[in-house]
């Protein structure tokens, strides 16, 4: 890792005022929710009411958006590199800064999300589920921060954005077309369990591109589910990573704007 590509990555993210104010609003919103209902449910007192560990996802895509786009639409990055450091040596970097940042905001609103919980019950303070899903938490913005990587070094500027909602949207169009295929496969008496198994293959492919969530309750629990999960996480990461120092090497940088 390289400590100057990551300063310089969390002091563009805290000079873009948008930005504060989108992760202000991402931090608060889930505390005033919960704070709300423990005012209003007396039966929600006993609950740790911790918001769901895809907030993170939230998190790591307002910092990674257009984290080496902007770079190299400004023609920042040539500069970068013309420093003795390696094109995988920055991505790392910026990689790093990325999910680290994401993690911190992450850790730090569940543990908010905790304390409040733990102010009219105090039992719920020595809960393991905030550490079970801080650390969820952790690992999901690693993961998403390293394909949103990806993204951000196959086009410029800010169209990182539109590349990931063209994603989705695939992946909606995928899923809605498997399971078109199912019913019709289902009406023709055809196996229509074939067809549903290779929709849901796809849908996982996708689900665990976009989503890399590893559940810890089902990892510790020994189950075979949790194996596949944790090698589809590392192949997304390592997959990822190398696409966009592959993509990045065979660039030409200029020190104009696109």
């Amino acid at each position: 890792m390289n400590r100057a590509v990551c300063i310089t990555t969390w002091r563009e993210f805290k000079a873009n005022k948008v930005r504060i104010i989108m992760l202000t609003l991402l931090f608060l919103a889930p505390l005033v929710v919960f704070t709300m209902r423990r005012c209003t449910s007396p039966e929600a007192l006993n609950e740790d009411l911790l918001s769901h560990p895809c907030m993170a996802s939230l998190f790591t895509l307002l910092w990674a958006a257009g984290v080496i786009g902007r770079e190299v639409q400004n023609g920042t990055i040539a500069l970068v590199l013309a420093r003795p450091i390696s094109i995988a040596t920055y991505v790392y970097s910026k990689w790093f800064a990325v999910a680290f940042a994401a993690s911190l905001c992450a850790v730090e609103a569940v543990f908010c999300e905790h304390i409040i919980s733990a102010v009219n019950s105090p039992a719920l303070l020595w809960q393991t589920e905030f550490l079970t899903n801080s650390v969820e938490r952790v690992l999901l913005c690693f993961g998403t921060a390293a394909f949103l990587i990806l993204l951000s070094s196959l086009v410029s500027g800010l169209k990182d954005l539109a590349l990931l909602a063209g994603f989705g949207f695939i992946f909606m169009t995928l899923a809605t077309v498997g399971s078109m295929v199912h019913h019709l496969c289902a009406a023709a008496n055809f196996d229509a369990e074939l067809a549903r198994g290779l929709a849901k293959s796809v849908e996982h492919i996708f689900v665990g591109i976009i989503y890399p969530y590893i559940p810890l309750s089902v990892f510790f629990s020994g189950d075979l589910f949790a194996v596949g999960s944790l090698i589809s996480y590392s192949t997304l990461i390592t997959c990822s990573l190398a696409l966009a120092i592959k993509v990045l090497t065979r660039k030409e940088f200029s020190y104009a704007a696109d």
